[in-house]
């Protein structure tokens, strides 16, 4: 809803004026963006007074990597964008396929679905020049492990049920196994109905490889309205973080790591209480020192928020031009530089 919100309001933020004012009240307050808003402001006039400081801002190493062209083929293309790539140590792999979801194994191999036959998945194990037919699914695929296979990919059989249709978790960042095995993840779903957010705030645990899973409502129990963003076992910590995505936006971080320990309620903490103090993440990566954070602000100012002990965090304002973009993934890359 925020992504609908910011586009029905547009003009506002291109500093083109509001015509009906009472519409944007109305729809702030239907949507429970109370708290969101208020933070929004409070950021923007700290960044359009020049308040923040310089320090506070997120340098960039380099100049932004852009397309001028949609065309992969077009040689425009391959001399320039291809030239910035190799300069920062990236390589290119030009496949024929149009993946639309796509994972990576240890061994190289892919698995994924193509644009615009999404309901079936295929295995690669050439780089992508050619394909193996592995199911036909009667849904969408959006995520790994709603149905789940024991014989590499011969079968499969769906081990979980979530709580919509429309519901799945965010790629890397809502899924993940603690060292003892445990799976754990989060749901993500936008469902309005017609004056509430159908809540959709549940946490799924498996001991099993995946085969059976536990699902807690301890969050909507506390008041988290909307749906999970992401949980993430960090290895730095030894502790798994997770960020709520309702109106609110919180950080919470566990204490024990076993999957009855993450399935009790008492051992997650919420780090903050108020909006303004961040949350809400949509992407988490994690380096030698600290884990960073990506804000997900949709037509506000966005962060990259990092700590290096798991209790204190420090933020960092996105610069211009993508101050309004939300974070929506980071990954780690280590340079040959290190």
């Amino acid at each position: 809803m925020g992504r609908d919100l910011t586009k029905r309001y547009s003009a506002l933020l291109e500093k083109k004026g509001l015509k009906n004012p009472l519409l944007l009240v109305r729809d702030i307050y239907e949507y429970r963006k109370f708290s969101e808003v208020g933070s929004f402001i409070v950021w923007e006039l700290l960044h359009r007074l020049r308040l923040y400081p310089k320090k506070k801002y997120l340098s960039l190493n380099s100049e932004p990597l852009t397309l001028k062209t949609q065309r992969l083929d077009d040689p425009e293309f391959t001399s320039t964008i291809e030239d910035q790539f190799k300069s920062r140590g990236l390589s290119i792999a030009r496949v024929d396929r149009d993946w639309k979801v796509l994972f990576i194994k240890d061994d190289k191999q892919l698995l994924g679905c193509l644009y615009p036959d999404d309901t079936d998945l295929y295995k690669s194990v050439d780089g992508g020049e050619s394909l193996v037919l592995l199911e036909r699914f009667p849904e969408r695929i959006k995520s790994i492990f709603v149905y789940r296979s024991a014989d590499g990919g011969k079968s499969f059989e769906k081990s979980l049920d979530l709580g919509s249709s429309v519901s799945f978790f965010r790629h890397n960042n809502g899924m993940t196994e603690t060292p003892a095995g445990a799976l754990a993840i989060a749901e993500y779903g936008n469902v309005w109905n017609e004056r509430e957010w159908k809540k959709l705030a549940y946490l799924y645990f498996s001991s099993d490889d995946g085969a059976t899973w536990d699902r807690s409502d301890f969050l909507i129990k506390r008041g988290v309205n909307k749906h999970v963003h992401l949980v993430r076992y960090s290895r730095l910590f030894n502790k798994v973080f997770m960020a709520d995505g309702d109106n609110y936006k919180k950080l919470w971080v566990s204490d024990a790591l076993t999957s009855a320990g993450l399935q009790d309620p008492s051992n997650w903490k919420p780090i903050t209480k108020f909006h303004i103090q961040m949350g809400g993440y949509t992407s988490v990566t994690e380096t030698d020192e600290k884990i960073l954070f990506g804000t997900d602000y949709q037509g506000g100012t966005n962060f990259v928020v990092e700590s290096s002990n798991g209790e204190r965090f420090k933020k960092r304002v996105v610069p211009d031009p993508y101050r309004r973009s939300p974070i929506m993934n980071m990954v780690q890359r280590r340079s040959k530089r290190g």
